[in-house]
């Protein structure tokens, strides 16, 4: 097979397998969507390439170029993850990269099979276990929901008396409506659960405090 059409395939299964995983994230609308995943598995697998074909000739070590794109990545993927209050968001989109990342470099070397088996393996990943966690959430998930004025002063006031009960969430939202901030806190454990119901004094006692509910 003439070489640079052999490149061009790899360059081509490379891009469809960030086109893949990147539309399991585009759905979702998340910030690294079809074009970040796409850009970074085809550049994986074109640095992948270089390392094999150009920078691997004359006695050179063809794998310290391509080791690069493994720490590199790194770096945008920690771009991704957003720490809000005591919820972390983006370790999903962040590993997505990374994969993306893999799967350019495993097509660059030309092993289309495991590539492509990779790739079904990351957008089941992606999207079927993501529906077993709703389902499984939905089944536990122990929330309370706080309504107040939308005031930044009052969610320092929220984050201060999460921290004096000494507990751990999982996430935490905040939704805006008609004025007023609308948060919503969900509980890593029923234990935690129930230590905020005993204790919403503090929290109900502020002036920009409207109500809570338990769910």
């Amino acid at each position: 097979m003439d070489r640079y059409l052999n490149f061009s395939l790899r360059l081509g299964a490379a891009l469809a397998a960030g086109l893949a995983v990147g539309y399991t994230r585009e759905r979702l609308n998340r910030p690294a969507g079809l074009r970040t995943h796409s850009l970074i598995s085809v550049g994986a697998a074109l640095i992948t390439i270089l390392s094999i074909y150009y920078f691997g000739r004359d006695g050179g070590d063809p794998g310290r170029v391509a080791a690069q794109i493994v720490s590199g990545i790194g770096f945008l993927g920690a771009g991704t993850i957003i720490k809000t209050g005591f919820s972390v968001k983006g370790l999903t989109t962040a590993a997505t990269l990374w994969v993306s990342a893999a799967l350019g470099m495993t097509f660059g070397t030309g092993e289309y099979f495991i590539g492509t088996l990779v790739t079904i393996l990351s957008i089941i990943v992606v999207v079927l276990l993501r529906q077993i966690e709703e389902f499984i959430g939905k089944k536990g998930v122990k929330k309370c929901v706080i309504l107040s004025e939308d005031t930044s002063e009052f969610i320092k006031k929220l984050n201060k008396w999460i921290e004096s009960l000494e507990i751990s969430i999982n996430k935490m939202e905040f939704v805006r409506e008609d004025g007023l901030l609308k948060t919503i806190i969900v509980f890593t454990c029923e234990e935690d659960y129930h230590k905020a119901q005993l204790n919403i004094q503090k929290i109900s006692k502020q002036e920009e405090f409207r109500g809570i509910d338990f769910i």
